[in-house]
């Protein structure tokens, strides 16, 4: 972003007159003349190196800006856009330095700060970039760059809404260029608002057919709606564009695992991760590709990214990472990030953590506290303190006894790595980790036995969280419906969330509901329920991870591959877990079809069967 200035010479001002026309080699060689008839002109000097920053030399850009530098150190404008030419050369430090030299020389340059505010760190230095930021379009409300850019902190910070009304102003600025529409379709993506998002996408392919990032992000919103030859085709296209563009080789891995081809993802995250190897969302979906084809000791490995992602719990208090050392004699805090179905199911790595540590302390969802201390009767178990946003969570340690403070700290999901290295220490450890209240599962067996006999199968049949990209991976209760129709089976109402019980009474389906339990906030009962049932019935969700806790039989529903198949044909280490699997983008009927076939063969031969 180039300030404006104004120049006496007239060889000076047709420079910038073709300059502004865009007219960059045009313009060097008026400047080049100015300076051979005075080498040491500061406004010359300034001018050639921006235009040879524009033209893509940035190292003799930046000789040139040093010198006008030196010339005249009071010009805000050069400092400004000297930072432009140490950003671009990946001088991110000399770049902010250079910025903020600008605004002590003129404190109120929009440009400067919006510079500035583009190149903090974010993640470190988020609130100083956004007050930056929003500086800079204060005092220009139509500072396009600016705009964009606090569309992108926004973004990156997790503040989508915000992302997106800096986005739209921005467009309001440039309404035809490719970029702005762009930023404002990614954001609804991202938002998973593809109906409304595919309109910004597409106009911004039109406007500029040879932007690969829109290609890709067109790609993604298809993928979305499980369209996946036609993302292919946008992906594959970006890259015709751009052959380095990391966003598309990740679409393609993404293509690729959808289509069952785990080598393939794997490949493409590969070459994705090379183009940004600092991206932790890559590396991730690396880990997730190879542990999905049974590379098990480098996908553990990569899988650490999870918590590098930028919305990972930031952790006040706790001691330093354990690395795999012996933890003999020593003090191990396993810690919760992710949801209450991944705590129940890393959890079966924690008698392997009492059996490593000389002591174990265990936060977890409230929740969870109960049924975690009757099965750990060995382990300090407290419900975690979670502070920040949603976003952003922070969670504090302070609740810790002096006794117990521990030398060491695991995220529960990153036990699997120490713990689960092949798959055949995976079914060695195959048994059930969690202890039911065995008041409640009496409790539970009498509420069953009073809907009459046959079997009692639990049932649910979608997420908690309703968006279209999740919606793929549950069926819905629709396609149920051979399965509800199986004679000599009593189906008991598992699903949790909100808004269940109107899909049932819309549908009078017969699914029995056990009066009084809260089935999203009591999981201390849900889990004697599950123990008390013949069999689960579910997609892939809490649920699942509850029934193979307790050991009771689960037909898990869901799309493969599956990075919990570790490259098998099931789920090694849950033993009572049943796989049905499905390629995604195929139906759920035919699945369910079979389900139900295999069900009607079991109650006909369960006891008291007609």
């Amino acid at each position: 972003m180039a300030s404006r200035m104004r120049f006496g010479g007239l060889s000076l001002e047709s420079g910038l007159a073709l300059h502004r026309a865009g007219k960059l080699r045009e313009a060097a060689a008026i400047y080049g003349q100015v300076l051979q008839a005075n080498p040491k002109h500061p406004d010359g000097l300034h001018l050639l190196g921006l235009v040879l920053h524009q033209l893509g030399d940035h190292l003799k850009a930046d000789a040139f800006m040093s010198q006008a530098i030196r010339l005249n150190p009071s010009a805000p404008a050069y400092r400004n856009n000297h930072g432009m030419v140490f950003r671009a050369l990946g001088m991110d430090a000399k770049a902010v330095a250079s910025f903020r030299a600008a605004l002590q020389l003129d404190p109120v340059n929009a440009d400067a700060l919006a510079n500035l505010g583009g190149s903090l760190p974010w993640s470190s230095r988020e609130q100083e970039a956004r007050r930056s930021l929003r500086r800079a379009c204060l005092l220009v409300p139509s500072h396009d760059e600016g705009l964009a850019s606090l569309g992108a902190m926004e973004r990156a910070t997790g503040h989508l809404d915000r992302a997106m009304a800096a986005h739209r102003r921005a467009l309001t600025v440039q309404p035809l260029m490719a970029a702005r529409r762009l930023n404002v379709g990614s954001c609804l993506v991202e938002s998973d608002r593809y109906g409304e998002a595919k309109g910004y996408l597409v106009q911004a392919t039109l406007l500029d057919p040879a932007l690969p990032e829109a290609w890709s992000d067109l790609g993604f919103l298809l993928m979305g709606r499980m369209q996946v030859v036609q993302a292919e085709r946008c992906f594959r296209h970006a890259l015709e564009i751009r052959p380095r563009h990391g966003p598309a080789w990740a679409g393609r891995a993404e293509t690729a695992y959808v289509a069952g081809d785990a080598l393939a993802a794997v490949q493409a995250s590969q070459r994705a991760v090379e183009l940004d190897p600092a991206n932790p969302h890559l590396r991730l979906r690396l880990g997730m590709h190879r542990l999905a084809t049974g590379d098990l000791e480098r996908g553990w490995v990569d899988h650490d990214a999870m918590w590098r992602k930028p919305d990972a719990v930031k952790r006040i208090g706790a001691p330093p990472r354990w690395d795999g050392g012996s933890l003999e004699g020593k003090t191990l805090l396993v810690t919760a990030d992710q949801g209450v179905g991944d705590e129940l199911l890393f959890a079966s790595c924690i008698p392997d953590a009492i059996r490593a540590a000389g002591r174990v302390v265990l936060e977890c969802d409230p929740r969870l506290v109960d049924l975690f201390r009757r099965s750990f009767p060995e382990v300090f178990v407290h419900a975690y303190e979670r502070g920040g946003t949603r976003i952003r969570p922070i969670q504090r340690y302070d609740w810790i006894p002096r006794e117990l403070m521990p030398n060491r700290m695991i995220e529960a999901g990153a036990m699997m790595r120490w713990f689960r290295p092949t798959v055949a220490s995976l079914d060695a450890a195959g048994t059930p980790w969690l202890t039911p209240d065995p008041v409640r599962v009496a409790r539970m067996r009498e509420a069953l036995d009073q809907l009459g006999s046959g079997l009692k199968i639990g049932l649910s049949w979608r997420s908690m969280r309703l968006t279209e990209t999740r919606n793929a991976h549950y069926p819905g209760l629709a396609p149920f419906e051979p399965l509800l129709r199986v004679p000599g089976v009593q189906f008991v109402c598992l699903q949790y969330g909100s808004d269940w019980e109107p899909e049932l009474r819309a549908t009078d389906a017969p699914v029995n509901v056990i009066p009084g339990l809260d089935t999203t906030a009591d999981l201390d009962g849900v889990t004697a329920l599950v123990a008390a049932l013949d069999a689960v019935v579910c997609p892939s969700s809490t649920l699942g991870w509850v029934g193979a806790a307790v050991g009771t039989p689960v037909w898990l529903l869901y799309n493969t591959p599956m990075f919990l198949e570790f490259g098998t044909d099931r789920l090694p280490g849950f033993p009572t877990v049943r796989p049905y699997r499905k390629n995604q983008p195929e139906p759920w009927e035919p699945m369910l079809q079979r389900v139900a076939t295999d069900l009607a063969g079991w109650a006909a031969q369960s006891p008291g069967a007609g």
